[in-house]
């Protein structure tokens, strides 16, 4: 049995949970910190894709018959302070029947603030794009000659963190009129919808940049279900209609000044989203020199389009802790609405999860289904 497999055994079941935090300032290792509570969350609809939120004992020890410490930050090296010090969370899941253990990562964090209290030290963090947001351009940047959409991308992450692009995204030339101000997160993510693309932060710490992704057709092959045996400890579901468009219009300027406007159109024709239907026609506009090509701009309209439609109808799903879950995964969250009546089946990815770092936590599951 692959260890996959048997770790997704173990999930099904009876297991012990916990959660490790180490903490960095630099490449200095700071040491292992004790966690009383809290939770990481990683959301699909965020620039900066990750938080954490920690219950730290003022006082007590980082291990099992380790020394006691104070971890309160009284000092810019403090584990715990404000000074650029990363937090690395990972998950560990034992199976009490065999003691194998599984780790898996849950991300890492810059810490950005920290409370003190008579016997704990709360702390809060955020994923490293954090750094991106904070690091303003202090100058107009153009892309270097012979830049491209990668180059850019992994010029403007700067130190912050990695790239790695998937093969599968054909890159190409930055066009030299391109000009990006003050933001230099907008900037990345402008670059990421021109592409068009997908931007996920790694738990590692490591940004990916991604093909988008359509809607599942085929069964997903994680089932999240409230029935015999199922692991679903309850089942909501949501809709909005804030920015869900099922209209987008992308425009670019082509090369050359003084060449007519580029402009591609996607729409939803089908379905209760339909333009022409009772919803309407709900538009979002998005123009970038990025764009400078028709197919380029109707494969952005297209991404952009995909995008909004998955949000019309959200299911959070509580579950058992999981370190497995992940953003866009496909699942399938099969459920009774009312006792007693036929079960219900939806096809969704995974927009949104939160993990606790204690046993006595659940797990929130936000799950996108296209209507």
């Amino acid at each position: 049995m692959s260890t996959d497999r048997e770790l997704a055994g173990v999930l099904s079941g009876v297991y012990h949970y916990g959660a490790r935090v180490d903490a960095w300032l630099g490449s200095r290792y700071l040491g292992r910190v004790p966690v009383a509570g809290g939770s990481v969350a990683w959301s699909t609809s965020q620039k900066i894709q990750g938080s954490l939120s920690l219950s730290v004992p003022r006082t007590g020890a980082a291990t099992e018959g380790g020394p006691v410490a104070d971890w309160a930050p009284t000092t810019p090296w403090s584990p715990l302070a404000c000074y650029g010090q990363v937090l690395h969370v990972s998950a560990t899941v034992t199976s009490p029947l065999t003691g194998r253990r599984w780790t898996r990562p849950l991300g890492r964090f810059v810490v950005t603030s920290w409370d003190l209290r008579a016997d704990t030290v709360s702390v809060t963090g955020k994923s490293l794009l954090a750094g991106v947001e904070e690091d303003r351009l202090v100058s107009p940047v153009t892309p270097l000659v012979g830049g491209t959409l990668a180059s850019e991308a992994r010029r403007l992450l700067g130190a912050h963190a990695g790239l790695v692009v998937d093969p599968a995204l054909e890159d190409r030339a930055a066009p030299a009129s391109m000009c990006w101000q003050e933001s230099r997160i907008d900037a990345l993510y402008e670059i990421v919808e021109a592409w068009p693309a997908r931007l996920r932060e790694g738990r590692d710490g490591v940004v990916h940049l991604l093909p988008s992704l359509a809607p599942p057709v085929v069964a997903p092959g994680r089932v999240l279900t409230d029935g015999q045996d199922g692991t679903v400890v309850g089942v909501t579901s949501s809709a909005t209609r804030d920015k869900v468009y099922n209209r987008v219009v992308v425009r670019s300027q082509s090369s050359g000044e003084g060449a007519p406007t580029v402009q591609e159109v996607a729409e939803q024709t089908v379905g209760p989203m339909s333009v022409t239907g009772p919803y309407g026609a709900v538009t979002r506009f998005f123009s970038s020199p990025l764009v400078a090509t028709s197919a380029g701009a109707l494969a952005t309209a297209r991404s952009l389009l995909r995008t909004s439609l998955a949000r019309s109808l959200t299911l959070p799903v509580e579950v058992p802790p999981d370190p497995t879950l992940v953003l866009d995964e496909a699942v399938a969250v099969v459920t009774a609405p009312v006792r007693g009546t036929a079960p219900t089946t939806w096809w969704g990815r995974v927009s949104a999860v939160e993990t606790p770092l204690v046993d006595t936590g659940r797990a929130r599951v936000d799950v996108e289904v296209v209507l």
